[in-house]
């Protein structure tokens, strides 16, 4: 009798901590009557890194045990360990052997449980599975409770085929009207000779005139099996809101089915291709506004697990980026004269131009100008100025949440004096507040001409190969930001030992791995992309070395950007958080401080 007590109250504390809270009552009875209790006294090692794999798994009943590794230079703290927590986990990890030395900072009381029965339950329980790979790794870890609207079942290709018009490239104009008038799905398919898609006529084009006067332009395709999540990726890539569903998958092969995204969001029930285009013509700010809460609605709601939030930063950058083209528009109408004769363009800046917005935030603009044309006269430069000044109160009209503007971030400049600021900040960095300015290697063109972009991008490559210390010292001071250490009794540990109730995860997770991505760029003059995510897809490239720190330190970014954008501000508080997003957290901040102790070794000479 008293033996079953024991194994319930076992049970009980047990199902109380992740992964065993999703264990049968059955599984938990089993589990709690094959261990053992063992008991600890304070400073004592319960393994030293190294050693080979025990056949027990070890869940902390009370106390707090301090994980160390052993780098050679002495015990490096990594963790710090709490009731419900596991030990022994690096038997699915590496060799086997334990990674880290376990020492008790407290008396502890452990419950062990042979690894053999705890293997059988990761086998069946795939939740206990990922929470395990949690301590190891973020890639594929799923669990977080929400569904994203991007894993829709999407309309299947029968459904499609039997919405489908088409017509012969040699239709004659009236036949095309006739047919989109009457198509279900307001599309008609304009074939070649071959069956293979030509173009997709549309009632606005028919308005336009284009689809009766014989202009084509080539639709987006796709093949089947047919995704949401592909289709939106292609619309959105595309900005279109059709897409020719063919064989192959490319326009060279023959046409299988149409689909537009009104068909789209009756499977799913969101279209993001045209909320974003009524964002871009939309007629003032008061439009604007309820129509950026649906967007961050929208992408919210695809946001389900860390793995869908370079979808997601697709849809919120789209969004941002159709705001400052629905700005322009609007301050450019309400100017009173004609834009100056002269080239010029827009960029972005910052996050916008690194696409890593998920909730619409103001975007960082700036006009430059090509000051080199004869042309050029005070009233034009007099012109800009303002342009680029009601642009900004046309974003600033539609409230978004605030953001530091970049030191030394200009909103109007001459492409001579924006060419000179990046000179004087890679000649001279320390005088020139280089990482203060950092993000302003953070660009995208938005609209105008193209070539005065490029100008810019092509003269900071000569820059930065004639100018060696600029990656060193924009290396070192990735260090200026360093993620917590982990996680204790609902408070934030600090690598120096200070505690704290939150922690920014925009300073202290997003932007570390922004900076190293940054860097490598710089580093290898990989200048066309802006993505954090891309630029360390490239770094495993140039650095084969560190691929899997890189690849870690993107899951840790994926992850860093999803709980900001769940929380809506940048602060979390980790005693709102559960065990599985404390452990997913601390996975990513070792993955950090991996990715940050690689790029100064890496890219500092003698580190």
């Amino acid at each position: 009798m008293k033996t079953s007590v024991i194994r319930h109250r076992v049970a009980d504390f047990l199902k109380g901590h992740p992964p065993f809270d999703v264990l049968s009552e059955q599984d938990l009875l089993n589990l709690a009557g094959s261990g053992r209790v063992k008991f600890h006294e304070s400073e004592e090692y319960l393994f030293h890194q190294s050693d080979p794999k025990g056949n027990v798994v070890w869940i902390i009943q009370q106390g707090r045990v301090e994980v160390y590794e052993d780098s050679g230079a002495g015990e490096q703290l990594h963790d710090v360990l709490e009731e419900g927590d596991l030990l022994g986990l690096d038997r699915y990890a590496g060799d086997g052997s334990f990674l880290y030395s376990a020492r008790t900072a407290t008396d502890v009381i452990v419950y062990g449980v042979p690894a053999d029965l705890f293997d059988s339950l990761v086998l069946r329980y795939p939740l206990v599975k990922h929470f395990l790979s949690a301590h190891v790794s973020l890639s594929g870890v799923f669990g977080f409770g929400r569904n994203s609207w991007l894993d829709a079942e999407p309309p299947s290709l029968e459904f499609m085929r039997a919405r489908l018009t088409s017509l012969s490239i040699n239709a004659a104009p009236s036949e095309v009207v006739s047919k989109v008038i009457s198509a279900r799905n307001s599309v008609v398919a304009i074939l070649d000779e071959n069956g293979r898609p030509v173009h997709l006529a549309t009632p606005i084009e028919l308005c336009a005139g284009s689809a009766t006067a014989g202009v084509y332009t080539s639709p987006p395709a796709l093949s089947g099996p047919l995704t949401t999540r592909a289709a939106v990726r292609a619309m959105l890539h595309a900005g279109s809101e059709e897409l020719a569903i063919t064989s192959g998958g490319t326009l060279d092969d023959p046409l299988e089915a149409t689909l537009t995204a009104s068909e789209l969001a009756l499977f799913c029930g969101h279209n993001p291709v045209r909320l974003i285009q009524s964002i871009r013509q939309a007629g003032s700010t008061t439009e604007l506004v309820p129509l950026l809460r649906l967007a961050e609605s929208l992408a919210l709601a695809a946001l389900a697990q860390p793995g869908d939030v370079e979808d997601c930063c697709r849809i919120g950058t789209a969004v941002v980026s159709a705001l400052a083209e629905a700005c322009i528009r609007l301050a450019t109408d309400a100017g009173s004269s004609a834009s100056p004769p002269v080239p010029y363009c827009w960029t972005l800046i910052g996050a916008a131009a690194r696409g890593e917005i998920i909730r619409p935030r103001r975007p960082f603009v700036v006009l430059i100008y090509d000051d080199s044309a004869a042309s050029l006269a005070p009233p034009d430069v007099a012109a800009f100025d303002d342009l680029a000044f009601r642009t900004a109160a046309f974003i600033d009209a539609c409230n978004l949440p605030a953001q530091t503007w970049p030191d030394g971030l200009p909103s109007c400049i001459a492409l001579s004096d924006w060419q000179c600021l990046y000179q004087e900040m890679i000649r001279h960095p320390l005088s020139h507040s280089l990482y203060l300015r950092r993000e302003f290697f953070d660009s995208r063109f938005l609209s105008g001409d193209l070539s005065i972009y490029r100008k810019v991008q092509e003269d900071i490559a000569v820059q930065l190969s004639s100018h060696a210390m600029t990656v060193p010292l924009l290396a070192n001071d990735t260090l200026s930001h360093l993620p917590p250490l982990t996680f204790y009794q609902g408070l934030v540990l600090d690598l120096d030992g200070a505690q704290r109730t939150s922690f920014d995860i925009t300073a202290s997770t997003v932007a570390p791995i922004a900076d190293a991505a940054r860097v490598f760029s710089l580093a290898t003059e990989r200048l066309t992309s802006a993505g954090t995510l891309e630029r360390l897809k490239g770094a495993a490239l140039d650095f084969p070395d560190g691929q899997a720190v890189l690849r870690a330190a993107a899951d840790a970014f994926r992850t860093a950007l999803y709980y900001r954008a769940l929380a809506g501000n940048p602060r979390i508080e980790p005693s709102k958080l559960g065990k599985f997003d404390q452990r997913v957290l601390k996975t990513a901040f070792s993955s950090i401080q991996n990715l940050l102790e690689f790029t100064t070794n890496t890219l500092i000479p003698g580190a």
